[in-house]
């Protein structure tokens, strides 16, 4: 397995690679991505109402397509804040964080073109074999698609912006071994997706998927030496959960049809966890034969 091209991802970031500087970072980006998101619930509750916004963080409630972008846009607000922090505390280009925006480009355009065969197979497996109901009419869908796109893309880049873009290339930066770039930030993933006031039981697996998740992405970071790939790959798994077959009171909001059953079912959704691991290897495999085309 070759690794090199990390190095793109890497080596702007050696200058100013500290332990110290790291958790400094991490303390800062945290800080300011709480600040800027009171900010903007503020601005919302201005313009929505206080119930608006409230519904946003009620645990298993049900959202419009509005509300589900809103809490999509709020890591818009991460990605400020992480850019800020590289300017400060780093004191290099944020951009760097990608690996370069042309060729960032290219590798997300050329692994999606792997990831539409894997999305049109998925959808029409998953069509054949689940169960589901039609959520918003076809044409409303169509029309809400582009800001759905757009709005998937702001959370999955914020996601690998940080812990790919960041947190993986600093630990390499300060020479920790693969294991340790690969597992820390992965890890810390999973944390994030620890959820149990909504997924009760499941939380500790849902937790563990995605730490899974986590290091397929450092790996296709790795290899082909910009955030591209993963990203892409994040957005094909987010897209498919979100906009095409979701469930209808866990950000489902945007999503064209919607499960028959809740997030609080806990058992229905552990049956689905090793199909969900599953999909997601596949998944890997379609970036993988991409970027070698």
């Amino acid at each position: 397995m070759s690794y090199e091209p990390h190095e793109r991802l890497v080596a702007p970031a050696r200058d100013t690679s500290s332990l110290i500087r790291l958790i400094l970072g991490l303390i800062t980006t945290t800080i300011l991505y709480a600040v800027l998101l009171g900010l903007g619930s503020y601005a919302l509750k201005l313009s929505m109402g206080n119930a608006w916004v409230g519904e946003l963080a009620a645990p298993g409630g049900a959202l419009t397509p509005g509300q589900t972008l809103a809490i999509l846009g709020s890591f818009s607000f991460l990605i400020i804040a992480i850019g800020l922090v590289i300017i400060l505390v780093h004191r290099r280009n944020p951009i760097t964080l990608f690996g370069g925006l042309a060729v960032t480009t290219l590798q997300f355009l050329s692994a999606m073109r792997g990831l539409a065969t894997y999305l049109a197979l998925t959808t029409i497996f998953i069509f054949l074999t689940e169960d589901f109901r039609q959520q918003l009419s076809l044409v409303f869908w169509l029309t809400l698609l582009p800001v759905s796109i757009i709005f998937i893309l702001i959370q999955v880049t914020a996601e690998e912006l940080v812990f790919r873009g960041y947190i993986q290339s600093q630990l390499a930066a300060l020479g920790a071994p693969r294991a340790i770039w690969i597992l820390i930030p992965s890890i810390l993933f999973g944390v994030l997706h620890y959820n149990p006031s909504t997924m009760n039981d499941i939380a500790p697996w849902t937790a563990l998927w995605a730490v899974g998740f986590g290091i397929l992405a450092a790996d296709l970071t790795a290899r082909n030496g910009t955030l591209g790939p993963a990203i892409a790959f994040h957005f094909a798994n987010n897209f498919m959960a979100l906009a095409i077959l979701g469930l209808e009171d866990f950000l489902g909001g945007l999503s064209l049809f919607v499960y028959p059953f809740s997030v609080t079912d806990t058992t229905e959704l552990a049956t689905r966890l090793p199909n969900e691991a599953i999909g997601i290897l596949v998944a890997y495999l379609f970036v993988r034969l991409a970027m070698r085309t």
